[in-house]
């Protein structure tokens, strides 16, 4: 699996807000702060807002915020408020009847598996322990 480049930017950008919590940050000075282009990250930010994640307000002293305490916000709703729903295979998405096979296919259970662990893996985590955890990997 590899992360989306929209959502390693929403990344970037709430954990950016998340530190200036309590400051409204207008999208030039966010772009500039993430590394991130401005247009890019302007469409990356809506998706941010219409999930709840971000609130937003035009205007000169408009500007982003956070919407909710980053120790709320997990890597699962901010990965599904930029991808959608995740979804290892295209038959694991909701309505998907393009497989003849789907429906007695011996990989279905594995694919589901392994999303559902993912799940728990990205729910466990939250926005507010960026850089604050100890990452090392275990030997497998």
């Amino acid at each position: 699996m590899r992360v989306s480049r929209r959502v390693d930017y929403a990344m970037r950008a709430m954990v950016y807000l998340a530190d200036n919590h309590e400051t409204r940050v207008r999208i030039v000075d966010l772009s500039v702060a993430v590394a991130v282009p401005q247009p890019f990250l302007a469409k990356v930010m809506r998706d941010l807002v219409s999930h709840g994640l971000v609130d937003s307000q035009p205007g000169p002293k408009g500007g982003y915020l956070m919407a909710k305490q980053s120790s709320s916000i997990t890597f699962r709703d901010l990965v599904e408020a930029i991808d959608g729903p995740l979804q290892i295979v295209a038959c694991q998405a909701d309505g998907d009847d393009t497989c003849i096979l789907s429906e007695h296919c011996p990989q279905v259970p594995i694919w589901d598996r392994i999303r559902a662990e993912m799940l728990v893996v990205l729910q466990g985590y939250t926005l507010d322990q960026v850089g604050t955890l100890d990452l090392s990997v275990p030997s497998i």
